[in-house]
């Protein structure tokens, strides 16, 4: 299947909206109260989708699963998932990115500030930054959330699970190997980056960061495709320090699960989840989905099976 054409994303962008509230699995055995919460990571605001499931006499809390897009997508094409995941028990948490879907984005001045003066009061252009790709401050919004979630009650905070999609696969491995605190991860159809491969455009990517700090390389512009039609501009010189093959190397006390498709077109499977499964030495599991290309597993039958390896997998590691 070739990437989604613009009039396909934007029927999935409005099916997601229309799903009815009370969605559910044939054997679910919770309803789900829908809610949304306002983030503050590193001082920007970031809007999130709660799904909580309703307790029972004898439940006080839930264990937690946060959920993030990958490359260019939003919280908004990850409902119908949520909800299957919290129709079985799970309290989740669906977040939108700094500068995606409906959270704010990062507001840098236009032009120098004026210096300094004690007490001064002055305003400034700035602009604020949109649909680019950080993967640093992308991992960064994974753990400010679970520090949100932190002091919700309803939330064990004992057991933690991350699920990440294509290249937000690769960002939950990252997130995982610096907090303890997350216990199971899922990556479908996951990109780690650019893999083994990243140190041959170090160079390049440098040299992009040097231009940046001498104010001579802009940020990119809200949508802009640098990375064949992956929508978002990247920021190069932070993807140098964001290699989720090395990070798994220091990933402990976590159970990894990756959901592969058969005909992945956009990267090898071998160099990204195949690797990355044969480093790890913890708990960890690798299925791979036949027939199934990269974009379809957000529909039809190939969605239906990764929704449902990650709910036994989280079931098996998080609730047992």
């Amino acid at each position: 299947m070739k990437n989604p054409s613009l009039m396909q994303l934007s029927l999935m962008i409005i099916f997601s909206f229309f799903v009815s509230d009370s969605f559910a699995l044939n054997d679910s055995k919770y309803n789900v109260k829908q809610s949304t919460a306002s983030i503050l990571s590193e001082g920007t605001r970031i809007h999130a989708d709660l799904y909580i499931p309703i307790a029972k006499k004898d439940e006080s809390s839930f264990p937690l699963i946060v959920m993030a897009h990958g490359w260019g997508g939003t919280a908004d094409l990850l409902r119908s998932t949520a909800l299957e995941f919290s129709k079985s028990g799970f309290y989740v948490i669906a977040f939108d990115y700094r500068g995606w879907g409906k959270s704010d984005g990062k507001l840098i001045p236009t032009k120098p500030l004026p210096t300094f003066k004690r007490n001064l009061k002055y305003s400034h252009e700035v602009r604020e930054l949109r649909e680019y790709v950080d993967p640093l401050d992308q991992a960064q919004d994974f753990i400010n959330v679970i520090n949100w979630a932190w002091n919700e009650p309803l939330v064990n905070i004992y057991k933690i699970g991350l699920w990440g999609t294509s290249f937000s696969g690769g960002t939950v491995i990252h997130v995982a190997s610096r907090d303890t605190r997350v216990k199971a991860t899922v990556s479908q159809a996951p990109s780690m980056g650019w893999g083994k491969y990243a140190y041959m455009s170090h160079a390049n990517w440098f040299s992009k960061g040097s231009l940046r700090t001498r104010g001579t390389l802009e940020y990119p512009q809200p949508g802009a495709k640098e990375v064949g039609e992956l929508k978002g501009g990247i920021i190069f010189e932070k993807l140098a320090f964001f290699n989720p093959i090395n990070d798994i190397k220091n990933l402990v006390n976590c159970s990894v699960l990756f959901i592969t498709v058969q005909n992945e077109e956009l990267f090898k499977n071998s160099d990204h989840a195949g690797l990355a499964f044969e480093t790890y030495t913890g708990n960890k599991k690798i299925v791979e989905i036949p027939k199934a290309a990269h974009y379809d597993i957000y529909s039809g039958p190939a969605k239906d099976t990764a929704d449902k390896l990650a709910i036994e997998w989280f079931t098996e590691t998080l609730k047992k």
